[in-house]
C-alpha cells in the first residue's frame, strides 16, 4: 500500500485587525510567539511536511519560525483568508499531498497529539478511498478549527474566494464530514489582547 502523504498548512498570513498596531501571531503567550506554538505542535507532528503561509509582516513572522519550517508568502493576504488557503494548497498539491490539515496560526491549544487523532481518524475513515471524508475539529459538538482536507477537494479549495475560508465548501460536504472532538482548543483563537489575558474566548 501506497503512503499516504498529510500535509500540515498553517495560516500565518492574516493582517490582525483587531489586535492594533501589534501582529498577533507574534505576541509571546506561555514563553513562545503564537505563530511558534502552532507551528511546532505540526512539525512535533508525524505530518509529511509543515507548510506556514505568510503575507502581512512576513519577514516579522518568519523570525519567529523554526529556521527549517517551509514557509510560503502570500501576496495576496489582504484580499481574505481564501487567498491564504489557496496558496497553501496550491504547494501541498505540488509536493504530492494526498490530504492537508489547515491549522490556523493564532489558535496555540492545538496540540500534537490533537493533530495524531486527525491522521489517525483520517486512516481510519479510508483515508485513500473516493469518499474520504473532510474531519474537523469540534467543542462541545460545535465545529471549529483545524480542518483536515482529503486531495479530492483540493481543486474545490483552489476556487475559494474572500474571508470565508471553507465554511460554505465544509457545508456543502457535510453528509462526509467527521467531527473530531478536541475541546476548548477547536473554538479558542487569540484575536483581541483580552484573549491573551484568558478574558475572552472567540469560537470558531
Amino acid at each position: 500500500m501506497v503512503a499516504i502523504r498529510i500535509v500540515g498548512i498553517v495560516l500565518a498570513a492574516g493582517r490582525s485587525t483587531r489586535m492594533g498596531e501589534v501582529n498577533k501571531l507574534t505576541k509571546v503567550w506561555e514563553g513562545r510567539p503564537l505563530v511558534a506554538h502552532v507551528a511546532e505542535a505540526a512539525r512535533s507532528s508525524s505530518l509529511a511536511e509543515v507548510l506556514v503561509v505568510t503575507g502581512h509582516q512576513r519577514e516579522t513572522v518568519i523570525e519567529h519560525l523554526n529556521p527549517d519550517d517551509i514557509t510560503v508568502h502570500n501576496p495576496d493576504f489582504a484580499t481574505g483568508m481564501a487567498s491564504s488557503l489557496r496558496a497553501g494548497v496550491q504547494r501541498a498539491a505540488e509536493k504530492g499531498a494526498d490530504a492537508a490539515l489547515i491549522l490556523l496560526g493564532d489558535m496555540p491549544l492545538v496540540t500534537a497529539e490533537h493533530i495524531e487523532a486527525f491522521i489517525a481518524a483520517f486512516r481510519a475513515a479510508g483515508e485513500g478511498n473516493e469518499k474520504a471524508p473532510i474531519v474537523q475539529a469540534s467543542c462541545r459538538g460545535k465545529p471549529g478549527n483545524p480542518v483536515l482536507f482529503p486531495g479530492r477537494l483540493f481543486p474545490d479549495l483552489l476556487t475559494l474566494e474572500g474571508d470565508t475560508g471553507a465554511r460554505d465548501l465544509i457545508k456543502r460536504h457535510a453528509d462526509n464530514r467527521l467531527l473530531l472532538e478536541i475541546g476548548e482548543a477547536a473554538a479558542r483563537d487569540f484575536d483581541t489582547p483580552q484573549a491573551f489575558d484568558g478574558e475572552s474566548v472567540d469560537e470558531a
